[in-house]
């Protein structure tokens, strides 16, 4: 029993110690892992911050101390409402009773960005994330609070620097869409009455001197193009028109632009199309030429002797083409090889001086080359030439036929055309350019006059500007658009004349009911071809003349402008009748002809000025378009016309046969519309003698006027007339302070 006992009493102390060792191990373990835990408490970066159910703050660590001021002493056993600002401090102990209650969670295993405030009041915004802790049966909530200040405030700075950056964008294209304004209406005169001068007689220096001014403006517009062209590429607004096109055309007409300036250098210029490179391709075409444009007119301005010459091939891959253009000329220097794709920039300081050019050249090519998928590259010997090559994934395309980009211009049949535009230059540019073709045009200085002429006759087209006081080019085009509604007309082809050339003003044109596009100045090729193309036609033909006539809805007689030319209708169906009694009633033009069409010419001239005169617009147009073809010595369309111009004269004498006094349109009055203001109109004549043509101020005013007092005072300021003006109004304004006095 003794050794029972003393066993027992032994194993139970040996127990008793590995236990105790045991224990002290487990103990220095837990206490390690206390001490660990402590420690990444105690330095997390993010505040951990313990609560208790009922919102009592337990514990706080160190990087809560430095985010909200407050040490864990100053803070421990407070509400966790106390790092709260009004009104979340009010209903926080609502929110955490909500949740203990419902069970319904709104912040609870999920984080937030909130407002929390600091020791000293001040207001920081942090990201919380809360999770929560069952110890023992007991609810306990830990908080992870990152200060997000900083963050919030670098937000804050990039969304104000975007702000700034989308208002300096729109800043700078609304001064680029008014420049290209301000500076293309000028030119379009400057140009357009060039053309028209060259083709008048000269003596030789006078040719040599409007050649000069043509090709300083020519110059100047260029730059302007290339100008707008790098700040359109520059902010993506350029869009690409996808269309079957001749890649080999394309390379000719540029061969046949440059050879001129080639040869005058001595420079062999010459084009090599890899015989088995399909012709045809997929692309736009006018953005690729413009490309090769560019790279060859600089190989050309660089090369002094030698040879230029474009290279066409297949790619490597299979898909796409290769262009190289390859000169003999100065070279490029490796440290400037990165530059030369940059804007402004050229390979030597001392080119702009040598050569002229602005360096965009080379930009505009890049920016077009990628926007297609394409790249581009160059390599250069200093001394020895420069190869450009740029590498398009063009898709081959089907075959087309014909000039794709209008280089000449389309022979449009006779149109009677309203034609608006608030520049009188502008307006006998067109005048004198569409006339000369045919072509009949009722002028308008406004959208508003455009909208009543619309409105009194039809037109086979509208050439409409953009920007004009009174009303607009896009307000007078959706008011042409409302009419022809309330009317149930077939909707009139409508071209924007605008020297806003912004792919932004295009969208606007086409949003307005425009159905065309033209850019100011204007050139002859491209409004005729867009002509065509709003009319539905590539290029006139025999055919053309039946359809005008089928849809031909122009008036024999303008009573409206016959009553304003020649003060009453009376008066002017009296001019109609004596004109057909002693000579319309006679068939002049059609012996004349068939004696000689050049023997046609002069009473076609003649019966064209009369017609206009006495407003039968029909007769005039048929004799314009018969002159006109007559001195291009094209006499197939003239049996139809001269067929046309006996039916004119014809529906003239039915018209004059059914009027009688009381048929006769109502005489229009001409009493002002509006009450007139004096005092404004004291203002204008005090303008108007000091020399001055104020437009605008004429314009607000124009309708209190009388019509035919308006009309003189706008031609006497068409004139640049001021003084004769002012005259007008103070004669129109002692009149009607005389009838007003009468009256009272």
């Amino acid at each position: 029993m003794a050794i029972a006992v003393v066993t027992i009493l032994l194993s139970l102390t040996v127990a008793a110690l590995n236990a105790l060792v045991r224990y002290r191990a487990l103990l220095r373990k837990t206490e390690e892992t206390a001490a660990e835990l402590k420690a990444m408490f105690d330095t997390a970066v993010d505040g951990i911050i313990k609560i208790s159910a009922q919102g009592e703050i337990l514990s706080f660590n160190a990087s809560a101390e430095r985010i909200f001021g407050y040490t864990e002493a100053e803070v421990a056993g407070k509400n966790i409402s106390t790092l709260m600002p009004e009104p979340y401090r009010s209903a926080h102990d609502g929110y955490l009773m909500n949740y203990l209650t419902t069970g319904n969670k709104k912040i609870i295993g999920s984080g937030r960005e909130v407002t929390a405030r600091r020791k000293d009041g001040r207001t920081i915004e942090i990201r919380l994330a809360v999770g929560e802790s069952r110890i023992k049966g007991t609810r306990q909530f830990v908080g992870f609070v990152t200060d997000i200040t900083a963050r919030k405030k670098m937000e804050a700075d990039l969304h104000h620097a975007k702000e700034q950056a989308i208002e300096a964008a729109q800043v700078k294209s609304t001064f680029l869409a008014n420049m290209s304004h301000e500076i293309r209406t000028p030119m379009n005169a400057i140009l357009g009455f060039t053309e028209l001068l060259m083709n008048t007689p000269l003596n030789e220096l006078q040719k040599k001197n409007l050649g000069i001014v043509r090709s300083s403006a020519k110059s100047l517009l260029a730059l302007l193009n290339d100008i707008l062209d790098s700040a359109k590429l520059e902010s993506g607004s350029t869009e690409l028109e996808m269309r079957d096109f001749s890649l080999h055309q394309v390379c000719d007409q540029v061969i046949a632009t440059l050879s001129l300036a080639a040869r005058k250098k001595g420079l062999r210029l010459s084009l090599n199309y890899a015989p088995q490179l399909n012709e045809f391709f997929r692309g736009d075409p006018l953005r690729i030429q413009q490309v090769i444009l560019n790279l060859l007119s600089n190989a050309v301005k660089f090369t002094e002797r030698g040879h230029v010459t474009l290279w066409v091939r297949q790619a490597t891959s299979g898909k796409g083409v290769i262009i190289d253009v390859e000169d003999s000329g100065i070279g490029i220097s490796t440290d400037r090889l990165e530059k030369i794709f940059a804007p402004f920039s050229q390979a030597d300081s001392s080119m702009t001086r040598r050569f002229g050019g602005t360096g965009l050249g080379t930009t505009i090519s890049r920016q077009l080359v990628e926007l297609m998928g394409g790249n581009i590259s160059v390599t250069s010997t200093v001394g020895e030439g420069t190869t450009f090559r740029v590498t398009l994934p063009l898709n081959t395309g089907k075959p087309v036929e014909g000039n794709i980009y209008g280089d000449e211009e389309i022979r449009l049949p006779p149109l009677h055309i309203l034609v608006a535009d608030d520049v009188p230059q502008n307006l006998e540019l067109l005048t004198a350019m569409l006339e000369s073709r045919g072509h009949t045009l009722v002028t308008a200085s406004n959208g508003r006059q455009a909208v009543e002429h619309f409105s009194r006759q039809p037109f086979d087209l509208v050439l409409m500007d953009v920007q004009m006081p009174d009303m607009n080019g896009h307000e007078a085009c959706q008011a042409i658009r409302r009419y022809e509604t309330q009317q149930g007309l077939s909707p009139t082809p409508v071209i924007a004349l605008t020297a806003s050339v912004m792919e932004q003003d295009k969208r606007q044109a086409e949003a307005a009911g425009m159905d065309g596009f033209t850019c100011k100045p204007i050139s002859v090729i491209e409004l005729t071809g867009e002509i065509a193309r709003v009319l539905g036609r590539q290029a006139a033909s025999q055919h053309m003349y039946p359809e005008l006539r089928k849809n031909d809805l122009q008036l024999p007689i303008d009573y409206e402008m016959g009553r304003t030319l020649w003060g009453s209708t009376q008066k002017h169906l009296k001019a109609i009748r004596r004109f057909m009694d002693s000579e319309g009633a006679e068939d002049r033009l059609t012996p004349a002809f068939a004696q000689s069409p050049q023997a046609a010419i002069a009473p076609a001239h003649r019966l064209k000025g009369v017609a206009g005169n006495l407003c039968l617009p029909q007769l005039a147009r048929c004799a314009g378009s018969i002159e006109a073809l007559l001195k291009q010595e094209d006499v197939a369309e003239i049996p139809f016309l001269l067929e046309m111009y006996q039916q004119s004269l014809t529906e003239i004498t039915e018209l004059l046969e059914e009027q009688t006094p009381t048929s006769e349109p109502a005489e229009a009055t001409h009493a002002p519309v509006e009450p007139l203001d004096i005092e404004q109109l004291n203002t204008l004549i005090s303008l108007l003698q000091k020399g001055e043509i104020p437009e605008e101020t004429f314009a607000g005013l124009k309708m209190q006027f009388p019509a035919d007092v308006a009309d003189n005072v706008a031609e006497a300021l068409h004139d640049f007339e001021p003084e004769r003006a002012a005259d007008l109004l103070i004669t129109y304004k002692k009149h009607s302070l005389a009838c007003h006095d009468d009256v009272e």
